[in-house]
């Protein structure tokens, strides 16, 4: 173990870090990042129209969520899941299938994809859970990190735990190579152990290469985007009313004190005016294509700027179809290429992190230590119609490049290999039993033919 004044720096560090100011307006800032790509945005429009507008009250706030779906197209590494293959001994092959199940690992390395993209930096904790293993897909809200010489030499994790948004009630979990320990809102130990793992348990995950600092920028210019389009769309929505209502007004009215007068009135009231006054509605005149045609630049700019096509945020459905279009764009396939890069890396210290952690809640079944994995990621292919995917398929078995298995594995992305082999195997013995019977039914659907033909010609 560390020496206790060490260990006590360590805790000391962590802690100041975790109640900087800075600190706290960045995990402000990723909690709101990922409120916005959650849907959760009405709260932030409410406050905005509170400092912005006298009477907020008369807006109702609208929102459409651009960085939800810009991040989405954006992170592409796991567009599909990725195919794992364990090199090591069969119970090692099983063991790991079995952490890809219980952990969910398809579904939490696309949301570690994407949240990697909209915050720029998560951690990722294989965690043993339950009696089985488990991923969490930690975020910067709360985690606070203490790094060495490089930001990726992590010497201590520390994850906030605020369940009930009281002070008082909030813990800590401090986590160094050495030691695990538990701490109160004060930052005074509640409990220690040795850390069973003899490393951290987190893996650090970046949108890319971190030089100088680990808490990389996330879509900041997406968020931006997103408020202003939040403040157009919702004054938008106020005009249109104001538009399509029109404003009473009242030409001659004077009231006893000579002052025009106060008048209340709507549908099925009788509204008298004195002689010679007047009374209309009058159309406001709004500037809403002007705002229509804003909201129209701050959207494509937005996709363009972030490697996507103008057409991608078009309302128009045709202008853009399918992932082919997607990938085709070659700023987003560049972009693509240096993720994957990256989440190779991730993948294997994944599995390394995966074993260290099973072995120590598994010592009567554990994984070789000789096991390496290799990881192969989904390549997106244009849309091809039947006709060229046959032709293609044909070419490439003629090469002895694919085989029918993996033809079958395509059209059916959830078959294992053995399935695959299995159901080819029926598919070719219900061919061998019905075609083989085919000339058996060709004279009587000849007859019938004929008698058809002889039918018409009558």
């Amino acid at each position: 173990m560390y020496p206790v004044s060490q260990a006590e720096n360590l805790v000391q560090t962590a802690y100041r870090n975790a109640m900087r100011d800075a600190d706290t307006h960045r995990k402000r800032e990723a909690a709101r990042m990922l409120d916005y790509f959650n849907d959760v945005q009405l709260p932030y429009i409410k406050e905005q129209l509170v400092r912005e507008r006298t009477e907020p009250e008369r807006y109702n706030p609208v929102f459409l969520n651009i960085v939800k779906k810009i991040v989405k197209r954006i992170a592409t590494v796991y567009l599909l899941d990725a195919e794992r293959v364990v090199d090591g001994k069969p119970e090692d092959t099983a063991i790991y299938a079995e952490i890809e199940t219980t952990a969910q690992l398809p579904s939490k390395m696309k949301i570690g994809n994407r949240y990697t993209t909209l915050l720029g930096t998560i951690m990722l904790r294989p965690v043993w859970r339950d009696g089985k293993m488990d991923l969490d897909v930690v975020t910067g809200d709360v985690l606070d990190v203490v790094t060495g010489d490089t930001p990726e030499d992590v010497t201590a994790v520390l994850v906030t735990f605020d369940r009930s948004g009281r002070n008082e009630e909030i813990e800590y979990d401090l986590w160094t190579a050495e030691t695990y320990q538990r701490l109160d809102y004060r930052g005074y130990i509640l409990e220690e152990q040795p850390n069973p793992y003899g490393v951290i348990p987190f893996i650090p995950v970046f949108s890319h290469t971190p030089t100088d600092t680990f808490w990389l920028p996330g879509a900041n210019d997406l968020m931006a985007v997103q408020d202003e389009l939040n403040r157009r769309l919702t004054a938008l929505s106020f005009t249109a009313d104001l538009q399509g209502f029109g404003v009473a007004v009242a030409k001659g009215a004077t009231g006893r004190d000579g002052k025009a007068p106060d008048l209340n009135f709507g549908p099925g009231q009788y509204l008298g005016l004195p002689e010679g006054a007047d009374f209309s509605f009058a159309a406001p005149n709004a500037p809403i294509q002007d705002i229509l045609n804003m909201i129209d630049f701050l959207l494509k700019q937005a996709a363009i700027c972030n490697g996507l096509s103008a057409a991608s945020m078009s309302t128009n459905p045709t202008a853009e179809s399918g992932i082919s279009k997607l990938v085709g764009n070659s700023e987003l396939e560049e972009q693509r290429r240096d993720q994957i890069a990256l989440f190779a890396g991730y993948e294997q210290q994944l599995f390394a992190m995966f074993r260290t952690v099973w072995n120590v809640h598994n010592p009567q079944r554990q994984m070789s230590a000789a096991a390496t994995m290799r990881v192969d990621f989904y390549d997106p292919k244009p849309v091809l119609s039947g006709t060229e995917q046959a032709r293609e398929w044909e070419l490439l078995m003629d090469n002895n490049i694919i085989s029918p298995v993996d033809i079958m594995i395509e059209r059916n992305p959830d078959l294992t290999r053995e399935d695959a082999k299995q159901r080819l195997d029926e598919i070719r013995a219900e061919n061998q039993k019905y075609r083989s019977a085919t000339p058996d039914f060709t004279p009587s659907f000849g007859g019938i033919q004929n008698d058809f033909n002889t039918a018409n010609q009558a």
